[in-house]
């Protein structure tokens, strides 16, 4: 898996921070990163760090394996949450409806995609350029 450029993975971690239906919390996120939370909010949500080339590969790598549906996340009788890697991908998708700014207007894009994929640029940041 190739790491995701730093500009990239802000814009992504940010929607995925912000996204409160994403699946995970961000404190299982940041133990499958190998990260502390308060060290991810100050790199990511805060800007307060910058982001090293460390977290950018452990960060990038486990946001790359939830969204391809490699990890879930799983209970134990005490209903204390962890995180476990399956045998077999199973991507979360949904059904979906937008609209994506072309050369020749916008346009509607209707489709399948995978629930934790923010790779795609929104409408407001395409016509903000």
């Amino acid at each position: 898996m190739k790491s995701l450029s730093k500009f990239e993975l802000k814009r992504q971690i940010k929607r995925f921070h912000a996204d409160k239906d994403r699946g995970i919390s961000i404190n299982l996120f940041c133990e499958l990163a190998g990260m502390s939370m308060a060290h991810f909010l100050d790199v990511f949500v805060r800007d307060k760090e910058p982001l090293s080339e460390v977290v950018q590969i452990r960060v990038s790598k486990a946001y790359q394996q939830w969204k391809s549906g490699n990890v879930r996340v799983m209970q134990n009788k005490d209903r204390t949450r962890y995180v476990e890697y399956r045998k077999e991908s199973k991507p979360p998708m949904m059904a979906s409806m937008g609209l994506q700014v072309t050369s020749g207007g916008i346009k509607l894009k209707v489709g399948m995609v995978n629930r934790h994929d923010y790779s795609e640029i929104t409408l407001d940041e395409a016509l903000r350029g």
